[in-house]
């Protein structure tokens, strides 16, 4: 009994220290703790932000304090005095709310789940000015587990539904958890018993700590649901390395390690912390060595944030708008897609890594890093980009794609650009879209592929913000004036490069390369004009002929020339020709067809449907014959795609 008197006598020691009178000489964070228990509820904004791009969100645990919690006994808060300096660009919220087993106050007689109920609406509200922004929670002890029903909750919401709640879910991008107790803490029962004896001296409740026994129901419960709601969430769990002697308090637990993490989640990480349990999420300097490591992972959340939570919304909104039965448009949701890198791909080293210099200068910036890909047509420009940017597209935010052949589809892709997003920027145009990476993104890369035509005006297009990053990809000399430092000049390949690329698309092996060099050479070492030759060999299998054929297609051609790169426009379109005049007739005669059509995304089901209506519109066939002069047409599409449609037949076709 003796040893039982001691601990109740700790208990109240530790109760009178946790609530001292507000005229003492505590900290000021002890001292809005002990105005009321009602004071410190809800949430506390640590830190603004600069330009947030992320919300980071903490709750506390067990006998926990919205900022206590957090804080050494010298009344350092890493919330408040590390983390804004080390992460400018995140907003930090702190939430409270009452897991007190036992005040002289008050105690809570509230569920887990209702305590997570409460937390998600709260958390609403607070997020109305910007739902879709990214979050990351960092949650200590009990914390975790009223984090997980709060998503659980979320996750269950209908998708018909207003969905507010799901807005939570979908913007969370990873948890960091701290000691959280996912399968019960083997000293419950015993806290149980010191409450029911502390009962006689002061308020307690049991509500919570019975279903934080080992195994239990509840804790089963929440994480078979919990699951299916984590499975685009990234995890990592802290876990304590020491054990704390004797159990004065809950803020003494032992969380033990299997229970401190969920095995088998394919997006978790375990880190262990060189720390007991009380002292897990309080560290007194920023060069503790626990604090670097949880401001590591923090910092690499925060980056892939926004790219991550983007393209989850862009699935939701998919999902919401199926449910509610509206049409959408893909077109439209989904952000362009940047150009896929060739199999072929010849590795440009020097190149690459000029563009690195130029792109990534690697320290604080007076203008707006930019990079001007010139050189002729079929030099490799686009697959340059392409492949500069799929190897380092964690450096950025997002990756925005424009293609700027013509004005119209420039405007077009920058308002694409923004009205993916979301709902909310639907209505967007392109001045919006510029000005949007001008105040308010960070991070961006912005790739504008094409800007060949003399009569296009760049300026307005081109948003000038130092938060952001460019690359303009030209064969006219004039745009090199908007980055006259970033100019990266792209000519041939190697004669060893250009010679591999043309025998990789070919699928040969010549015993000697004298014929290959003949070819690659008469191409201007272009990779486009190689890469069509390859194909136009591949058919043939003769190395030989090739050139003797290419002259003479070359003699064909006519038309109106351009008035950039003649020369090398002439090389890449013969060898383009060329190839396309190996095609079978009526392949050529199907692409001929594809050329009226918008090349981006032409629909597979455009063909069956109109093979289905015997290409004549439904309108007019339901009501009318087609004219005559349409039943040539008609005939001519007939004789390519056939009478009835029959969809082997047409991939196959489509392949050749």
């Amino acid at each position: 009994m003796s040893g039982i008197r001691s601990r109740l006598q700790n208990i109240f020691h530790h109760s009178n220290q946790s609530e001292p009178a507000a005229g003492s000489n505590s900290s000021p964070l002890s001292i809005s703790k002990a105005l009321s228990k009602t004071d410190s509820s809800g949430f506390l904004e640590i830190a603004a932000g600069t330009d947030p791009i992320v919300d980071i969100v903490a709750i506390h645990g067990l006998q926990g304090h919205r900022e206590s919690t957090w804080t050494t006994e010298k009344g350092v808060c890493w919330l408040r005095d590390f983390l804004p300096f080390d992460l400018p660009n995140a907003r930090v919220l702190t939430y409270g709310y009452d897991a007190d087993t036992r005040s002289r106050e008050c105690v809570s007689t509230q569920t887990m789940r209702r305590h997570a109920e409460t937390f998600a609406q709260a958390l609403l509200r607070n997020r109305k000015e910007a739902p879709r922004r990214p979050i990351i929670f960092i949650a200590y002890d009990l914390g975790g587990i009223i984090l997980k029903w709060a998503l659980v909750i979320c996750h269950n919401q209908r998708l018909d539904s207003k969905c507010d709640l799901r807005d939570i879910l979908i913007s969370t991008h990873a948890i960091l958890f701290f000691g959280t107790p996912h399968f019960g803490i083997e000293d419950a029962a015993l806290l149980q018993a010191i409450n029911r004896l502390a009962s006689l001296y002061m308020k307690t409740t049991s509500d919570v700590l019975k279903d934080l026994k080992s195994q239990s129901f509840e804790l089963e419960n929440v994480q078979s649901l919990y699951v299916a709601a984590s499975e685009k969430i990234n995890c990592i769990f802290f876990c304590e390395e020491y054990a704390m002697s004797g159990i004065p308090n809950p803020e003494a637990l032992n969380v033990q390690y299997p229970h401190a993490t969920i095995p088998g989640d394919r997006n978790a990480r375990t880190i262990t912390l060189s720390s007991n349990h009380g002292e897990l999420v309080k560290f007194p300097v920023k060069s503790n060595v626990n604090y670097e490591a949880v401001v590591y992972y923090l910092k690499d959340n925060v980056t892939t944030a926004s790219a991550g939570v983007k393209e989850k919304w862009v699935i939701e909104d998919g999902c919401r708008s199926a449910a509610k039965g509206e049409l959408i448009s893909h077109a439209i949701m989904l952000p362009k897609r940047r150009p896929p890198v060739s199999k072929y791909y010849v590795e440009r080293v020097e190149i690459e890594a000029l563009m690195t210099e130029k792109l990534l200068p690697g320290g604080p910036v007076q203008h707006q890093p930019r990079c001007i890909l010139h050189g002729p047509q079929g030099a490799g420009k686009t697959q340059l980009a392409a492949k500069w940017t799929r190897d380092h597209e964690k450096s950025f935010t997002r990756v925005i794609v424009v293609d700027a052949s013509s004005q119209v589809q420039l405007e077009a892709d920058l308002e694409r650009s923004i009205r993916s997003l979301g709902p909310e920027f639907s209505k967007m145009t392109w001045e919006d879209a510029v000005a949007y990476l001008d105040d308010n993104e960070k991070g961006w890369l912005l790739f504008i592929d094409n800007a060949d035509s003399p009569d296009l005006k760049l300026d307005p297009y081109l948003p000038n913000s130092v938060h952001g990053t460019m690359i303009i990809a030209t064969r006219n000399r004039g745009y090199i004036v908007h980055a006259p430092n970033g100019l990266v000049s792209v000519g041939g390949l190697e004669e060893g490069e250009a010679v591999k690329l043309l025998h990789a698309i070919a699928n040969i092996a010549p015993k000697s390369d004298a014929q290959s060099l003949e070819i690659v050479r008469e191409l201007g070492m272009l990779v486009l004009a190689i890469t069509q030759a390859g194909a136009c060999i591949r058919i043939t299998q003769r190395l030989d002929t090739y050139l003797d054929a290419f002259h003479k297609q070359r003699a064909h051609i006519t038309g109106v020339e351009s008035a950039v790169d003649t020369d090398c426009a002439f090389s890449t379109r013969t060898a383009f020709d060329l190839s396309f005049q190996h095609l079978p007739t009526k392949t050529q005669e199907f692409m001929k067809l594809c050329a009226f059509l918008n090349p981006s995304h032409i629909p597979f089901a455009l063909f069956e449907q109109s093979s289905s209506s015997h290409f004549t519109a439904k309108t007019v066939l339901e009501s009318y014959p087609p004219q005559q002069s349409d039943r040539i047409f008609i005939s001519d599409l007939e004789e390519i795609l056939g009478r009835t449609w029959d969809e082997i037949a047409f991939l196959l076709e489509r392949r050749k």
